[in-house]
């Protein structure tokens, strides 16, 4: 064809995007901010139509806008022409501080809402405010606040019925009663997850919910602020717990028959109560402090523990003195993330633990370093378990010659159980 035939040649060009179904599009738009989502219905009649069913939104103040409505605005005229009958998820990334944008937004909320995330990056502390009996919150079953919000619920009867999972992080709370008020308004929450900041001073938080199922606390921040933070629980359902902080005190009201799973990494002088609930676990993650050994007795036996991992500053006295009271444990996990300190307290092997003569059938060991002490608790368990099936350790980073001596030595070792497999991991 001739470049004149060209020019007479009528083009078209077809939308291929406009036919894709109604969910493709909906998880597309989903990944964009709601401002550049908008301007997609201008291209037909269709994408007007995807904009205002879509049910996942994110307003992101962060991204560029030219319009003259204020971000506020903007999240209010845009709520207010949303029709889908269900929102998924509403997320809210704010750069600035508001004091109203919270009672402006939930009002125009039309749609059945089920997730919230509400993220603040600014410094500046904004408060929260939940008005009162909006339908919007009685179906609500995610609920995540992130940064320097203020939570006031001393006198507020607000209520979250059917709130499932609560998530805190870097939330600041007016009083103690304001954070009991939130638990209080969450009758079925069976997820908390609170990343707190250290440096509180003296706070309590009292956690009672006898639907909680899952709990998760975290300190953030400098260790060197003072800290007195006194966590008082009392969850009978609770099945999975999980504690990171060197600074708060826990104690724990009541039984909780149900626990199976724990993550523990904090020193137990700091937890009242806790170890009489270890004993039902079937999985559990702690570090190995000589007082762990030194306070346990034969009257405490885990005959339900399955699974163990332990943070070590690693002597083999008090790990292989450790493993007696875990008659019935499969799988190990050994983790070299500490520095290792003196070994104070020598613990005397009278006999092989039971674990390792009928039971073990895994061992992962990370951050494997070659030490003395490392090496015979190896040999120990490699010549000791008689139904292990795969042993793969991970050597710490080391120069290459140094980490060929380790794998050498590691395979001269004589096993107990002649259908393991020994892996090593540089």
């Amino acid at each position: 064809m001739k470049a004149e035939e060209l020019g007479n040649e009528e083009v078209t060009c077809s939308d291929r995007i406009s036919d894709l179904p109604d969910d493709l599009l909906f998880r597309i738009l989903s990944l964009v901010p709601v401002r550049i989502a908008l301007s997609t219905s201008l291209l037909s009649k269709r994408w007007n139509y995807v904009r205002k069913m879509m049910p996942t939104l994110m307003y992101d103040e962060s991204c560029p806008y030219n319009g003259s409505l204020g971000f506020d605005q903007f999240c209010v005229m845009s709520l207010s022409l949303h029709e889908a009958p269900v929102l998924k998820t509403l997320y809210i990334k704010l750069t600035n501080q508001y004091d109203s944008i919270d009672t402006l937004l939930f009002p125009n909320i039309r749609s059945t809402l089920l997730k919230i995330k509400i993220t603040l990056s600014s410094g500046y502390h904004s408060p929260i405010r939940f008005p009162n009996n909006l339908n919007v919150f009685k179906t609500l079953l995610v609920l995540k606040l992130h940064g320097n919000f203020v939570l006031s619920f001393v006198d507020s009867p607000v209520c979250f019925p059917s709130l499932k999972r609560l998530q805190l992080t870097c939330v600041n709370f007016r009083c103690e009663k304001s954070f009991e008020g939130i638990l209080s308004a969450c009758p079925a929450l069976e997820d908390l997850i609170l990343h707190r900041l250290c440096g509180l001073g003296r706070f309590l938080f009292s956690i009672s919910s006898p639907s909680l199922q899952r709990l998760s606390i975290t300190t953030l921040g400098a260790y060197y602020y003072y800290d007195a933070t006194i966590h008082k629980i009392s969850a009978p359902s609770l099945e999975y717990l999980k504690i990171f902080d060197d600074r708060g005190c826990y104690n724990f009201v009541g039984d909780m028959p149900k626990l199976v799973e724990a993550d523990v990494k904090v020193h137990l002088s700091k937890i009242k109560k806790l170890r009489k609930f270890l004993s039902s676990l079937e999985r559990l993650s702690i570090r190995l402090y000589p007082a762990i050994i030194l306070n346990l007795t034969d009257s405490l036996i885990f005959n339900r523990l399955l699974h163990l991992e332990l943070g070590y500053s690693f002597y083999s006295n008090l790990l292989l003195g450790l493993l007696k009271y875990f008659p019935n444990l499969r799988s190990l996990k050994l983790v070299q993330p500490y520095l290792t300190v003196n070994e104070d307290q020598l613990y005397c092997l009278v006999s092989v633990p039971e674990c390792l003569s009928f039971n073990l059938e895994n061992l992962q060991w990370s951050g494997y370093g070659g030490t003395l002490n490392e090496r015979e608790a190896a040999v120990y368990i490699l010549k000791n378990a008689h139904f292990l099936k795969t042993a793969t350790i991970s050597l710490q980073k080391t120069s290459m010659d140094n980490g060929q001596i380790m794998m050498k030595d590691l395979r001269s070792i004589s096993k107990a159980s002649a259908s393991c497999q020994l892996v090593i991991e540089l």
